[in-house]
Order: C-alpha cells, then structure tokens, then sequence
C-alpha cells in the first residue's frame, strides 16, 4: 500500500533516486528493498546518513574494482546504520560548557542557512531545480546546529560534497556543458599529466559552480 503521508512518500522517491543516480540506470526497488525504506522512515533515519552510508558502499565498490554491483539497498543497510548511529551520538553528546564554541558554531551555520537561503532565491526563477536541491541542503545545514561541535565540520564537509553533486546534476545540460568546458579547457592549460589534469578539472568546476550559483563553503569560520 502507498503512503498517504507526503513527506513519507517523498523520503522514499529520494532513497529511490539516489539509488538509480549511482547505479547510472532506471531501478526499481524489490518489496525487500521497500521494507528496509519503511524501516528507516519509522526509525526517523536522517536522509543525510542514507546519502552517506548509500553514496559510501558505491565508492568502496569502485575503489576495489569489484565485478558485483549494489543492486539492492539491502547492500547499503550496514553503513547506513553506522552513520544513522554516528549522528545520533553527535546530537546526544552535544554540550556546551563555556558556551563559546558553540555559540560560535551555531552563528556560523545560522549565516551558512542564511547564505544558503539567498542562493535558492536567486536561482528560484531561472534554475527551479537547482533551487530545490539548495532548499534541501539548507534545511539540514540548518540541523547541524544540534550536532556536537567536535563533528560539526565532517558534518558540514559531507552536506557540501552533496550540494555540489546534486546542484551539477540538476543545471540544464547547456549550463552544465558550458561551465565544464571552461573548467576543462583551464585545467589543460595549467595541469601537465592526466592525472593532475582531472583533478584541478574537478577543483576548477566546483569553482566555477559556487561562482555561477553563490554558493558559501560549508566550513565553521570564526
């Protein structure tokens, strides 16, 4: 039976989309795999460790060259489960004995929202999409608030990691080619082998897309 409940049904198309986006191809979960979905919605597992734990099981797979692929979440369920634990440890653990730091912290990610906030509205009109994906971003941006100071930044650094992918993702395909075409053409002129080419390629067109869509750093600053 479907869900009636919007956010629920939402929580399951972005699992199913995350999914289907690191396999490369149209997926459809089993009833397993849906189970394990309901799973983690009434546990109230943050979106944020299953990107993580999900996102981490296919770069494990591709760093060791392995011949299986994750066709099932059920792959996933281990490191989803682990980071889901991490971050509820974060927020049970986050105290605030001089009340410095945090504060400071909290200032930080309240700009951070703010900055966050400003971006969607500017790309709203033109960039709907890429709105979408800044307004999800900054809604958990604005979560790390609770999270204890010591892991603030992992926190923030895999939210950013995440910004720049889904915000690539979702330009149109003109803007998307024009902005890497520029990226790649400055990486040849300055970088000398392959591999220091895709790397400052890579650099340059995360560069690029903060400019083109102001986009902040997610980092704590002082």
């Amino acid at each position: 039976m479907a869900p009636e409940d919007p956010a629920e049904l939402a929580y399951y198309r972005e699992v199913e989309d995350l999914f289907a986006a690191l396999r490369g191809v149209p997926h459809v979960l089993s009833p397993k795999d849906f189970q394990l979905m309901r799973s983690w919605w009434r546990d109230e597992v943050p979106m944020s460790a299953i990107r993580t734990g999900v996102t981490e099981v296919f770069a494990r797979r591709t760093e060791r060259d392995d011949a299986e692929p994750v066709v099932s979440l059920s792959y996933c369920r281990h490191a989803v489960a682990e980071h889901a634990r991490r971050l509820t440890e974060m927020r049970v653990g986050a105290t605030a004995p001089s009340g410095t730091d945090t504060l400071s912290a909290v200032e930080s990610i309240e700009r951070l929202a703010g900055r966050l906030a400003a971006a969607a509205d500017s790309a709203r009109p033109s960039r709907p999409r890429v709105a979408e994906v800044i307004d999800r971003i900054r809604i958990e941006v604005d979560a790390a608030a609770t999270v204890d100071t010591d892991f603030v930044e992992e926190h923030l650094f895999a939210l950013e990691s995440t910004l720049l992918a889904d915000c690539l993702d979702a330009l149109e395909d003109d803007d998307r080619r024009r902005l890497e075409e520029r990226a790649r053409a400055d990486a040849e002129a300055v970088a000398l082998t392959p591999e220091a080419r895709d790397r400052t390629f890579r650099a340059l067109r995360d560069r690029l897309l903060r400019a083109l869509l102001d986009l902040p750093r997610l980092e704590i600053t002082g």
